[in-house]
């Protein structure tokens, strides 16, 4: 979790804001200050029960019932929000990735939108993946052993399960399976009698995946086996008492625990474990699926990190700091990962991506980007020649497609939408309204499309011949020229006719032409 201190703490103005999520079994409200450094000081964290997994996985709807009580719970926080005198433009909301499995998951939304004053998202796979990820990095810098180690983590969701393969602190593997604690749970009926029955139906169910999911990690032999999830660290202190922020838990020690937990009733769970009536529903189902992992691997132990899942996840939504330099590079890497499936030219992509970052930092009070547009910038760029693989012919639209349909790890669905235009959009045929996944977009999106590709199409001309013979530029604007200086290479006619002929994007939006100067070295 984000590091929490008092705001007298520091010796920047805070500013208050919240986060609002709509989870599987919770409508969940956290009021923080945040300080220039990006420290989090918790104010207040509410929670409220909404059974919106039950609804989706028994009926694929948002019943009306639910929607109605999501409304009311947000008014309700809204009224907190009030008082704490939080400004309505800083309040964020979020809901459950599993919510886009309702038919009726855009209603929704709409009226969680008209109800706060503000645009309702959903946490798609890639942002969730991030934020497991997140809360795996923090694990590992807090217990050397596990970070210096071959780590596997696994995080059991409402509707999927991912599995993230760490080794000395650095992700070189994850996956996203179909198999979660609610999609389990409206499986497997309840009607037979006995706790033992339950559990091997629970078993049953599962087994298809937990298989797949060993079989993709079981040659890596993990030394340590981390399990996430709201479930498993609720129910985790209460097995085994945390250490160096983790509990270590046996096997056996799970499978009395979980057998326990299988044989109440939901009033028992919720008076002996504390949780909220819907939050036990899940509870048997996350215990028997870890339990079920664990053993597939044949662990000894299974490390359950310590802390609240769900308000470190609203801590990670409210810091909305994912932009730290080890993230970038396990997205880069990750990209570079997909680029060298597709057989990419690697010299050229690399040449490309380190121009491109030199330009969007040149032109930073023009086009207003943060750093996340910086790492989509530098994603395209790698990844901009994929479709050579199908075709040189309209490779452009080849990459596009690839892009589109490869998972590419830290980015969601609409990250992974911006790279796969500007990929789409390197080469001289410019973005139209018509075209398909372009139109889909907000017009604050488009013209960020406008922005980076222009960036991108520069950077691309600087090494048209593939050779990376202009080994470093210098960029400077000078009147309504932007000057790119190329020291030692004196004949830059091809890279300067490839500016004239793709870079009118560049020149419209930011209104220089380019020029190319050779200078000394």
């Amino acid at each position: 979790m984000s590091q929490v201190k008092s705001p007298s703490a520091s010796p920047v103005a805070a500013e208050t804001s919240a986060v609002v999520h709509f989870g599987a079994t919770s409508v969940t409200l956290l009021v923080g200050e945040k300080d220039g450094s990006g420290v989090v000081s918790i104010l207040d964290y509410l929670e409220k029960p909404l059974p919106l997994a039950r609804d989706i996985f028994r009926t694929g709807l948002v019943s009306r019932p639910v929607m109605e009580q999501a409304a009311s719970i947000l008014k309700e926080y809204q009224l907190t929000l009030e008082e704490y005198g939080v400004p309505a433009s800083t309040l964020r909301c979020f809901t459950t990735n599993i919510l886009a499995e309702a038919a009726n998951h855009e209603i929704f939304l709409n009226r969680m939108q008209v109800t706060s004053g503000t645009p309702v998202d959903l946490i798609d796979d890639g942002d969730m993946t991030r934020l497991i990820y997140q809360t795996a990095v923090r694990l590992l810098k807090s217990n050397p052993a596990i970070a210096n180690a071959n780590t596997l983590v696994s995080h059991i969701g409402p509707g999927n399960t991912r599995a993230l393969h760490f080794i000395k602190g650095r992700i070189i593997a994850y996956s996203s399976y179909r198999l979660g604690i609610f999609r389990t749970r409206e499986a497997v009926s309840r009607s037979e009698a006995g706790a033992a029955r339950h559990l091997a139906h629970i078993e049953e169910q599962i087994r298809g995946v937990v298989d797949h999911l060993a079989t993709d990690y079981t040659e890596s032999t993990p030394d340590f086996h981390v399990a996430i999830g709201s479930e498993i660290q609720s129910a985790a202190p209460l097995i085994v008492k945390p250490e160096q922020g983790a509990s270590q838990i046996t096997l056996k020690q799970l499978e009395k625990f979980t057998e326990g937990i299988a044989a109440m009733s939901a009033d028992e769970m919720v008076r002996k474990l504390h949780l909220h009536y819907t939050g036990s529903e899940g509870m048997t189902a996350a215990l028997q699926t870890n339990l079920a992992l664990a053993r597939r691997f044949n662990d000894k132990v299974i490390v359950v990190p310590e802390g609240d899942f769900q308000k470190d996840l609203l801590m990670d939504l409210l810091a909305n700091n994912p932009q730290t330099k080890t993230f970038q590079d396990e997205v880069l890497q990750a990209a570079r990962e997909i680029a060298k499936k597709y057989k990419t030219d690697h010299k050229h992509a690399e040449h490309v991506g380190r121009f491109a970052q030199q330009i969007f930092a040149e032109l930073k009070d023009l086009h207003g980007l943060d750093a996340k547009y910086e790492l989509l910038l530098r994603v395209a760029a790698i990844l901009h020649e994929t479709g050579m693989f199908v075709s040189a012919r309209e490779h452009h639209k080849h990459s596009l497609y690839l892009i589109m349909n490869t998972e590419i790890f830290g980015l969601s669905a609409k990250d992974r939408t911006i790279v796969a235009l500007l990929a789409r959009y390197h080469r001289r045929y410019n973005p139209d309204n018509n075209h398909p996944h372009f139109s889909d977009l907000s017009r604050a999106d488009r013209m960020t499309i406008f922005k980076l590709a222009g960036i991108l199409r520069v950077a691309d001309s600087l090494d048209r011949s593939h050779s990376q013979r202009i080994k470093a530029a210098r960029f400077r604007r000078e009147a309504d020229s932007f000057i790119i200086e190329t020291p030692g290479v004196e004949d830059t006619t091809v890279e300067q006719l490839a500016i004239s002929s793709k870079c009118d994007i560049f020149q419209e939006i930011y209104g220089f032409e380019v020029m190319l100067r050779s200078t000394p070295v």
